[in-house]
């Protein structure tokens, strides 16, 4: 836009900008000529400092990643296409968009320009990429259909190499005849280790469930000599939500949670664990056990040793929302209840740096993000959840991780 005799300080534009998410605003000028959209304008209607990154999804022809401020509940107006079936992950200043099976790539938002699409890329078709990790020049790439870690360059998008996980693969199954697949899913770095999950399900079960009838593996892998360094076998099977690192009990740790045998097949077999890093061994007790929490922990987010939240299934396909306490493993309170014979799930789970806990809610006739402040005592701020245009599916810090 340009103006004529209208004088506008650009420091103060931004403060507005910053502290008053706007979506629409006049400025009365005389001689008003609009000839293009200003770019700074766009650049600050996409994001704000607190914004947090959402992938949305129709699940059928597509989904978009979008952004949202929980503190004002604003959602911006960019729209990214991205696959029906994506996660997200914020890395060196950049989003990563992975989309999942049948469409089995990698999509890099830029945020600096509107989180626009700057590369792109495939990791094979079938492949089901899960997670992306970056190590200067290169992206490793967890695939579930695969008994490899990828390797990319981070420059051209090319695959570089692999690091085997065929010596991992389980060798048991029910059948008789086991897959070729472990199952890699979520990652974390750590200094210049990248640990990775395997699941090692048995897709040839009888039961057709993909039941965890072998051992889970937390994987440590060297990235700088793109080989593997240690296989830690997990206390509890089938590890299926990302991993939180943070600092617990006075020294960091890895937490995620296991589900064991879920859903249809849904025992009281697993919990919360947390891997010690200064000693490489696990916690000798969960965070939060499945017979606390009455049903499969699908995801969780743990604020300090006091409070954590975790999203439960229980046998009767009914969905919770509860606060525990990760020194003592107690159950504190129930968040959100949907009984199993609603057709509403939750999908999307995140505890942002100021205490907003963020719950997706796949309501098709009302989708959208619930708010809580676990600064005021656990608090629902929106009862009715914040639209993000599709129904939200995954939910993100757009913060580089520590």
């Amino acid at each position: 836009m340009r103006y004529s005799h209208c004088k506008i300080n650009p420091a103060r534009l931004l403060y507005a900008l910053r502290i008053f998410p706007i979506l629409f605003f006049h400025f009365q000028c005389s001689q008003l000529e609009i000839e293009k959209p200003n770019l700074f304008l766009f650049l600050f209607l996409s994001a704000s400092p607190t914004s947090v990154g959402v992938v949305t999804s129709d699940f059928a022809s597509g989904g978009r990643f979008k952004t949202f401020e929980p503190n004002s509940f604003t959602t911006f107006p960019t729209s990214i296409p991205i696959h029906s079936d994506a996660v997200g992950r914020y890395s060196n200043d950049r989003v990563f968009i992975v989309n999942r099976l049948n469409r089995d790539n990698i999509q890099v938002l830029n945020p600096q320009l509107g989180f626009t699409t700057e590369q792109e890329f495939s990791v094979g078709q079938g492949k089901n990429p899960q997670d992306i990790s970056v190590w200067n020049d290169k992206y490793f790439i967890s695939l579930y259909n695969s008994d490899e870690l990828a390797i990319y360059s981070r420059s051209s998008g090319t695959k570089v190499g692999s690091i085997s996980f065929a010596s991992l693969k389980e060798t048991f199954s029910t059948s008789g005849v086991p897959d070729n697949s472990v199952e890699a899913s979520y990652m974390v770095q750590e200094g210049s280790s990248l640990f990775v999950l395997l699941q090692r399900l048995d897709r040839n079960d009888a039961s057709g469930y993909l039941p965890p009838n072998s051992d889970s593996y937390l994987v440590e892998i060297d990235m700088d000599l793109n080989q593997i360094r240690s296989v830690y076998t997990l206390p509890y099977r089938n590890p299926s939500s990302k991993i939180q690192k943070i600092n617990l009990f006075g020294e960091p740790h890895l937490v995620f949670s296991c589900v064991g045998r879920v859903g249809f097949l849904s025992q009281i077999d697993a919990g919360i664990i947390a891997f010690r890093l200064n000693t490489r061994q696990f916690h000798p007790n969960r965070l939060f056990a499945e017979e606390t929490a009455g049903g499969d922990i699908l995801a969780f987010q743990i604020k300090n040793d006091e409070l954590g939240f975790a999203a439960v299934l229980d046998s009767k396909f009914t969905k919770t929302i509860q606060a525990f306490r990760p020194r003592t493993g107690e159950r504190l309170a129930t968040l959100l209840e949907i009984p199993g014979n609603i057709g509403i799930s939750l999908s999307g789970l995140l505890l942002t740096n100021e205490g907003k806990l963020l719950v997706g809610s796949t309501d098709f006739t009302r989708p959208g993000i619930y708010v809580y402040d676990s600064n005021l005592g656990n608090v629902l701020l929106n009862p009715v959840p914040s639209s993000v245009e599709l129904t939200p599916f995954d939910i993100f810090q757009l913060q580089n991780l520590q």
